[in-house]
């Protein structure tokens, strides 16, 4: 089986781009420097033990939680600062 090379995604491209989030609670860090980029349409899973962050990303993402640090884009947008032009689009 050949692999396509990685490339990284322009902005139209990218359907959620998270880059260098953190979130704790308490003296546990959920979510600890992640970072990651899916192209527009495609299909990804977030797969984990229990408490390994992917509902606190889910959370982020959303717009129901403001990150510690980094940021989380869905769209190009920021689903904090604009959650309807977020949600509007997204199924969860």
């Amino acid at each position: 089986m050949h692999e396509q090379p990685v490339r990284e995604s322009s902005p139209g491209e990218t359907g959620v781009d998270v880059t260098h989030l953190w979130r704790r609670f308490g003296s546990t860090a959920a979510l600890q420097d992640v970072s990651l980029a899916v192209k527009r349409g495609c299909v990804f899973g977030l797969v984990g033990e229990n408490g390994a962050g992917k509902s606190t990303l889910l959370k982020h993402l959303l717009g129901l939680w403001r990150a510690e640090a980094g940021t989380g884009r869905v769209f190009g947008k920021d689903p904090v600062a604009g959650p309807v032009s977020v949600l509007g689009h997204i199924r969860y």
